[in-house]
């Protein structure tokens, strides 16, 4: 009777962790027209956690009409089999949240603070692609660093 029991417990329990599934599908031309300006990235990873669950697949930049640089991290939460949507039900961790912040630097190297430096929250559900993006303060600025960090 135990076994039966159990079995029927562990059954259902599956069966609503896939049924509980929070995932984000996709369709998008497959003949690209845009000429995106990919750059090459390097990057300094102390959270293996976020690394593996929030992949950066490419970051863009390009000019704004009045000359600011622009910069676009494009990223996905690749957390979407069913014992990861078990795991992260079960820890309360679905949709993922992040932080996220953009540094801007100057021609010369140097950072330039505003009040767009702050951190910026946002929510990423299992397959969803998310782009996170910031424009330059002002037409000095070179460069810029993004930072990333999950949400307490």
């Amino acid at each position: 009777m135990k076994q039966h029991f159990l079995t029927a417990f562990c059954a259902a329990a599956i069966m609503a962790a896939i049924g509980c599934q929070n995932t984000v599908n996709t369709v998008e031309n497959a003949d690209k027209h845009m000429t995106p300006n990919v750059i090459r990235d390097a990057r300094f990873v102390t959270d293996g956690f976020l690394r593996d669950r929030l992949a950066l697949t490419r970051i863009v930049t390009s000019q704004t009409a009045d000359g600011l640089m622009q910069a676009q991290v494009e990223a996905i939460n690749v957390r979407t089999g069913v014992w990861d949507q078990f795991w992260s039900s079960a820890t309360n961790e679905n949709p993922y949240k992040i932080r996220y912040k953009f540094t801007w630097f100057s021609g010369d190297g140097m950072a330039v603070e505003t009040i767009l430096s702050d951190w910026q929250d946002i929510t990423v559900i299992p397959g969803e692609t998310v782009y996170l993006r910031s424009v330059a303060p002002n037409k000095d600025c070179k460069d810029f660093k993004v930072s990333l960090r999950e949400a307490q």
